[in-house]
């Protein structure tokens, strides 16, 4: 395939992150970490309606519980977003020219002078966002992220099958 070119401006930036963001917090050690929140939570407020014998206290710090771990999964989320901005944006800067070639045994992709050369053996799996195509690198927890418009859909197909 030839390669395919755009500019990335702030909107793709943006909305590029947003698919990183939600990729990374619906990964399974993610959804783990969602339950376990979820589970706290539960068991917190739980823990307030527990009846307290006359002239005895409550368990201390009982009431903050919730509102601690309503800011944990805040924190998270807030984080999440924050590293996959920081990550798209040191990747394609603004005004940088992206591109991407699909070769028979490799993904060749740029931005600005840098270039890149990716075996598709080197991708575990991939993720599909609305404008961000998401490669996952084997035995890491970091992942390429491409513009999703540099793709057609029997781009998507190639590449699926060539991860897989």
């Amino acid at each position: 395939m030839p390669p395919r070119s755009l500019t990335v401006d702030e909107s793709l930036l943006r909305r590029m992150a947003r698919d990183a963001a939600i990729y990374s917090l619906t990964r399974p050690a993610a959804l783990v970490m969602w339950v376990a929140l979820a589970a706290a939570l539960v068991f917190s407020v739980l823990n307030l309606s527990v009846p307290v014998a006359p002239g005895e206290d409550g368990p201390y710090g009982a009431g903050w519980m919730p509102v601690i771990i309503l800011a944990l999964a805040g924190f998270a989320i807030v984080m999440s977003v924050s590293g996959a901005r920081t990550a798209v944006r040191i990747a394609m800067p603004v005004e940088t020219v992206v591109w991407v070639s699909l070769e028979d045994d490799r993904l060749q992709m740029g931005s600005g002078r840098r270039r890149s050369d990716i075996a598709y053996r080197t991708f575990q799996r991939m993720h599909v966002g609305k404008d961000a195509v998401l490669l996952k690198l084997r035995d890491t927890s970091v992942a390429t992220a491409i513009p999703r418009a540099l793709l057609t859909d029997d781009d998507i197909a190639t590449l699926r099958s060539k991860i897989s």
